[in-house]
Parts: C-alpha cells; structure tokens; sequence
C-alpha cells in the first residue's frame, strides 16, 4: 500500500521492484553526462561511421577477421552516450569478462571518464545480476552461493552416489560426464537422450539414461536444499525471469539498447533471453556483432543459425558489413576470400587489405611428416635471422596430435615453445595413462607408475593398491610376482585385497609379461591401448579424439628400437625444452618460445608467422566429416580463422606421406586446399638436407619459393 491508496498485488509487487531499481541507480543517475568531444568522422572507416551514426532497431553487423570488431563496439557505446543515452539503459554482451573490461576502459579513454551504470559483462555475471535483483521473484534465496565447475561435479558426484551410480563398478558416465550431459541439454534445448547421441553415445542404454535422471532430480533438489546455483542455472533463471510480466515490464523501462559481441558463438538459451529483452522495447534497439565465418565452436554446443537466421527474426534488421582488414596483407587476404566462398551457408563478403602488398602464402610440399617437422623448425630460425621474434611465429593444428613430431623436433633443435591454453602432448592425462605401462616393463619397482595403473583397475582401491606394490617391490620380479599361486588370498596387514579388484589387476597387466624393455615400443603401445580403451572411454571427455592421440602415439614410436630409448628420448627432450636460450649461427638469446595451439584456441589471436601443418585429407578436414556437408563447412571456417591469424607470412604444409601401421601411406592433399586456386598460393616442394656450404640446413624465403 501506498499513499493510502488500496493496490492490487501486482501493482504492489511493482512499485517494490521500481523502488528496488531507483535505489540501485542513485549513483550513476547523479554522474553529469558530460563528456569529451569525440572525433568519430576521423577514427573510424566508412563502413564503421555508417553503424555507429544509425544506431536504431534491430542490427546485424558482420564483422570480418582483423576488421575492427571491438573499436566498432566501442565506438557505438561512446555514440549512444554522448547522443544521451543514460548509461544503464545500456546492455553490453560479451563472452569474457575481459573482453567486457576492455571495452569499457576504452570507452572511457574516448570519453575522458567512466560511464557508471552500463551493464556489461558474460551472459552469466549479466544473468547473477538479474537474478540477485529478482531472487524472490524466482522462490530463490536472496543470499544463494554460485557454484563453480569443480564444486559442481562433486555435488553431482554425491547426486550420482545417492541413487546407487558406481562409476568404477559399472559401465556410467564419470561425474563429469553427467554434469556435461545435463548442462549441454540445458544450453542447447535437448533431450537428455538426444546428448547422449550427440556426444557420449558410448552411453546410449536406457537404464543408463533412467540413473541419470534420477541423479538428475537428486542433484536438483540438493542445490535447492543448500541454496546453491551453478552456471546453467544463471542462464535458466534469467530466461525465466523474463517470462514474469511484472519483472518483464521493468527490464523495459530500464534496458535502452542492447549489443551482444561475437553472436556467432551464442547457443540456445543465450539467443533466447537476448531475443526476450530486446523484444520488451517497441523500438527493439539490438545490434548484435559477429562473423558467421568464424563460427567454430558447434561442438560446445554454439549455434550456427542464430546469425544466419538474425533478418529472419527481424523483418526490419539493418544489416552492415565490416570488411576493412587491418591486420593480414593482401596476398593472405586473397587466399582466405578464396577458401570461404566454396562454404554455401554464409553471410557473403569479401575481406579488402588496407595493408601494402607482401609475401604471398607458400603451399609447402614435403616427403613425409618428419621433413615437415624439420621444414618447421628450419624455417623459425631462418624468420628469426630475418627480425622475427619467436613469439611472433605460431604453428597453428587442426588437431592437439599433429603437433607431435613438430614438438620433438623443437625440443631437439632447442627451440623453445609454449602450447597455448593447453599442454603439450606427452603431458596429456591419456597419453601418461598409456606411457606409465611403458614405464613399468622398463622399471616395475617404479612406484608412480603403478599408482597410476592402479587407479585403472575397477574395485581396486588405492589404499589396495598400495599394499600390492609394498609386496611386489620385495621381489626380484615384480610382474611375475603377481602370478604366484596364492598372492592375492594372503592378507596383507590384517586386509584381504578384494577379489574383484585382484581378478581385474591380472586380466590387466597379463598381456604385458612378456615384454622386456628391448621390445618395440610400438608393438607394446598397441597391446596398452586395448587395455586401456574402456577405461580412456568411461574418463574423459572427447575419446574419440583421445583413442587417436593414442593411436598416433603407437605410430610414432615406431622410430625407436626399444622401450628404453623411447622412453629416455621423451625424458630428455621434455628437459631440454625448459631452456629459453636459442642457438643460430652465432647467436645465442633468452626469447619468449613460439606457439604451438589448436585452431580453435588461437581465434582471436595473431602472429606474424603462422605455419599450418597437416594439411591432408582425413586430417584436416577430419575423415568424421564425410558426407556431411554441414560439418565440412564448419571445418572450412576452422580453416579460415587459421588462415586470418596471419599477418605477414603463411605456411600450408601438406605432408605427401603419412606413416601408419603399414608403413607409410600416400596422403591425399586436403579438400580446402585442392579447391583453391593455384593463383592464391606459392608451390613448392622441399626436402630438407643441409648443403655443403649451409650448415644451419634451413632454406630462405628465395629458396623456398626456387625449391632449392
């Protein structure tokens, strides 16, 4: 009740809310709206001036590679505020908080001070600022915790536990897993069973599904219990908030304009609740910003048609493009244009160079994948002689495996490198579950390696597992040890080893008895990686990717004659690589290392020097594309953000033999580069032998392009 005046609950619950909101914006309703004049006829292109000077309604912007995305974003932000626009009546979406930050603060260098009041950040700090607000509209707990990824899984751990779910007993997504699942149907607008399909079909059992969703419930009713949220829950109860008429009305009143940076990555429920806002406002006031060429990351569950679709939605959408490109040079510019026509399902554009001319791409023939390793790291030197800074120079892989050689050959040529947002391959959980094995025919009183093994084996627990290796690493031989008639039904400090647990331990090691460290390493690695497939599968996430890794790994070591100097190569390079010193020619300095990365990690990034390795068919693009032709064309965008990270020189190498179990095998050259036309490129073909009079072996730019 107010003023005396009687009130229907809705009218009261609004004047709560909209007293709520004025409290909320005392302090940035009392900063003047003065600011410094801004010179936007001078900082910006034509194409960038045409958005920011009509901002109005429903916006598509296609923003293309190195085009300046986020000075157009910026520049709109600082438009709206010097045209009037209160700061909270604006709504800046991005995917990281950083790139929120950045925004902001140069928006306030534009301005010559912070515009208080702006909601910017992630979809899910947007989302806890609304739910905070409107906590009780949502029957939530006005002091509920957010609960990040780790905390997360061990609820669902105890969830899983509380329905009778033994990840090590039976066949069932670890706790992960089930929390992926969950939230992967929450994102995406999918059944569980329909995730299942999609990504863990190694789970398609409907007593499995059944489990799942009772831990589901269980998991659910527990975050209730404890008033607690994890991060699909920010983005369910946002798209719920604004299902409430009343909350609705005031997000209305409050949020002006709305503008949603890289659109491209949206999923489900983020175009959703932006779609919501947007339409609460009779002007609609929503740009959003992207480049469906660079819309990679369908496999974390991104939608591609949401900026395909954007006109469809609105009938009255301004579409812009923003094609300058200030990063790459026109050679590399032409080549990326070439390659990202053949894709049918594309917002049409065409990149323009505002560089000079430079080096145009080389397409690098090699013998096989040593000589590409080989190539790579002779040409690194031969950039770093020419003014390249190591850390300018990236090899950039469709896959985490194909850098495998490429690594070995760094660490052997003492070339420092780093893998960007990751870790290099023989320091991968699966890979280290495989080489343990290894490590104990080379040396089976090698403790680390049996914990690691032993937490492998179904229903053997580690306290177990520690008791069996006190007993084995009395013995002379340690694997025959476990064969002995009787070892397992002696009671080891008053605790019988389960019977389960032993059965599953023997089954697990019998077929690698017969190994000595003088074996092929390869032959063992085989053997390894049918032991451990069910485990790598039940694990982690990915296996399919990782089940190739380990393929990959078997193949490799076929270049050694025994276990032992695998395994003393790989310990020795893994050393060697912690140096930061260079040698070549005469010089020796401490550098930052080059880059290693997968595609999908290096977007948004750029280097002078970008080498892209592996360019065969079955390998980039994957043999799991075949047929359709939806994923081949998200593997040509992968291609091309490769491609646009470049600006001064690109590699295409492509391997024309790939070693396999067999031998070696011819390798086709890859789709996207056999579709190119050969006037975007240089040929050539290289081997890799030191002449006479060239000691450091590494050909020059010339050269290359002469196949000398």
């Amino acid at each position: 009740m107010k003023n005396g005046k009687d009130h229907t609950e809705e009218e009261y619950v609004f004047e709560f809310y909209e007293d709520m909101e004025q409290n909320f914006e005392a302090e940035a309703s009392s900063m003047p709206n003065k600011y410094n004049d801004v010179k936007f006829e001078e900082n910006l292109n034509d194409e960038q001036l045409k958005i920011i000077n009509n901002i109005k309604g429903p916006m598509l912007i296609i923003a293309g590679a190195g085009s300046g995305k986020t000075r157009t974003i910026t520049y709109a932000v600082a438009k709206l505020l010097t045209s009037g626009v209160h700061p909270n009546e604006i709504m800046l979406v991005t995917f990281t908080n950083k790139a929120a930050k950045e925004m902001i603060k140069r928006v306030e260098l534009l301005l010559g001070k912070r515009p208080k009041g702006i909601w910017a950040g992630t979809f899910h700090s947007m989302a806890n600022r609304f739910i905070r607000r409107y906590s009780q509209t949502l029957g939530l707990k006005p002091n509920y915790n957010i609960m990040d990824e780790t905390d997360a899984r061990a609820l669902m751990r105890l969830a899983m536990d509380k329905v009778g779910v033994s990840e090590m007993e039976e066949r069932f997504p670890t706790s992960k897993m089930a929390k992926n699942i969950l939230s992967y149907s929450i994102n995406c607008d999918k059944t569980i069973r329909e995730v299942i399909l999609w990504k863990y079909s190694d789970f398609d059992d409907d007593k499995i599904e059944k489990k799942l969703k009772k831990a589901y419930t269980r998991y659910e009713k527990k975050k209730e219990e404890d008033g607690l949220l994890d991060f699909d829950d920010l983005l369910l109860f946002w798209n719920r908030l604004l299902d409430e008429k009343i909350v609705a009305r005031m997000i209305a009143r409050k949020i002006k304009y709305i503008l949603v940076d890289e659109y491209q990555d949206t999923n489900h429920i983020q175009a959703e609740i932006i779609h919501k806002i947007a339409r609460l406002n009779p002007e609609r006031n929503i740009m959003v910003v992207g480049d469906d060429a660079q819309s990679i990351y369908a496999f974390r569950g991104a939608n591609f048609k949401n900026i395909l679709d954007f006109e469809d939605m609105y009938k009255d959408c301004k579409k812009y493009k923003i094609t300058y490109n200030y990063r790459s040079v026109p050679e590399i510019l032409t080549l990326a244009n070439d390659s990202i026509r053949h894709n049918q399902f594309q917002h049409q554009k065409e990149m323009k160079p505002t560089r000079p001319s430079g080096a145009q791409p080389f397409l690098v023939n090699v013998a096989d994948g040593e000589e590409q390793a080989k190539f790579i790291a002779n040409q690194i030197l031969r950039l770093r002689e020419e003014g390249y800074k190591l850390n300018q120079i990236a090899i950039l892989c469709r896959a985490g495996r194909h850098s495998l050689k490429i690594e070995q050959e760094l660490q052997a040529r003492n070339i420092p490198y780093v893998v960007r947002a990751g870790v290099g391959f023989f320091e991968k959980a699966h890979i280290k579950d495989a080489l343990v094995h290894l490590r104990i025919i080379e040396n089976p009183f090698d403790e680390i390696a049996w914990s690691r093994i032993f937490k492998m084996i179904p229903d053997l627990g580690k306290t177990s597992g520690a008791k069996i290796f006190s007993k084995i690493s009395q013995s002379e031989a340690p694997l025959e040890k476990l064969f002995e008639k009787g070892f397992f039904s002696i009671t080891m400090k008053g605790e019988r080893i389960p019977s389960k647990g032993s059965r599953n331990l023997l089954n697990h090691i019998t077929s690698l008895r017969n190994f000595s460290s003088n074996d092929n390493p390869s032959e063992i690695l085989n053997e390894i990686n049918k032991l451990i497939k069910d485990y790598i599968k039940s694990t982690y996430e990915n296996s399919d990717e990782r089940l190739e890794d380990l393929k990959e790994l078997a193949i490799y070591s076929q270049n050694y004659a025994t276990v032992q100097q695998f395994l003393e190569t790989l310990s020795l390079n893994r050393n060697n690589i912690e140096s930061k010193t260079v040698l070549a020619g005469n010089k020796s300095e401490i550098e930052e290392p080059v880059v290693i990365s997968t595609i999908h990690r290096a977007k948004g990034l750029e280097w002078r020097a970008v080498f892209i390795p592996m360019l065969c068919q079955n390998f980039f693009p994957s043999s799991r594309v075949k047929g359709d032709q939806e994923a081949i064309e998200e593997e040509r965008r992968v291609f091309y953000v490769a491609i646009t990270r470049a600006k001064d020189q690109l590699y295409l190498i492509s391997p024309a033999l790939l070693q396999s179990w067999r031998g070696y095998q011819t390798a086709d050259l890859s789709l996207f580069v056999e579709e190119l036309d050969p006037k975007v490129y240089r040929k050539s073909s290289v081997k890799i032998k030191p002449k006479p009079n060239k000691e450091s072996g590494f050909c020059t730019a010339d050269e290359l392009l002469e196949g000398k």
